[in-house]
């Protein structure tokens, strides 16, 4: 039987998915003592990803009451990719300390995928944020504005984006 290690990332959910994704964790191996699932002929390149990047994300750039990770970046040089995450996580860190200030929950969680465009411009952005008061207007504005004003080298080829998923309001 295979066992999955838990995300590092779950704690930080307070909850809202740990103890669904636990109880699904728990039930997995209830079987008749064998492997459901059959055998995988992925490929796996041992080394390719940071040392220091939790499980599934190229980097995550953590501040006091923020977190952004880098699901993906396609097309981008990775110190690039970095520094645009270390700007987003600031940005957001700042903003939503601001939202709580003014009263707001100032918490939440969201994922933002961004497509850049060869001229270095952000063109088209596609958000999901978890439910709750105020958590998609705050991603809106915390998250999406300040990668709306990103921007990076010019490139000929290729489609290029970035693939983030962020916390906030959640001290870590």
């Amino acid at each position: 039987m295979t066992h999955v290690a838990p995300s590092p990332a779950l704690p930080r959910f307070r909850g809202r998915v740990a103890a669904p994704l636990a109880l699904l964790a728990s039930c997995s191996g209830a079987g008749a003592g064998r492997d459901v699932v059959s055998a995988s002929r992925d490929i796996v390149v041992v080394g390719a990803a940071d040392a220091s990047a939790p499980q599934g994300y190229e980097y995550v750039a953590r501040r006091a009451t923020a977190v952004v990770g880098l699901a993906e970046a396609r097309g981008l040089d990775p110190r690039i990719a970095r520094a645009a995450v270390d700007r987003l996580a600031d940005a957001l860190d700042a903003c939503a300390a601001g939202e709580r200030r003014k009263g707001e929950p100032g918490q939440g969680a969201a994922r933002v995928v961004a497509q850049i465009e060869p001229g270095g411009a952000v063109g088209g952005t596609t958000l999901r944020a978890e439910p709750g008061e105020g958590v998609a207007r705050e991603a809106a504005l915390c998250l999406v504005a300040p990668v709306r004003l990103l921007t990076f080298p010019p490139a000929d080829s290729g489609s290029r984006g970035l693939a983030l998923e962020a916390l906030w309001g959640q001290p870590r």
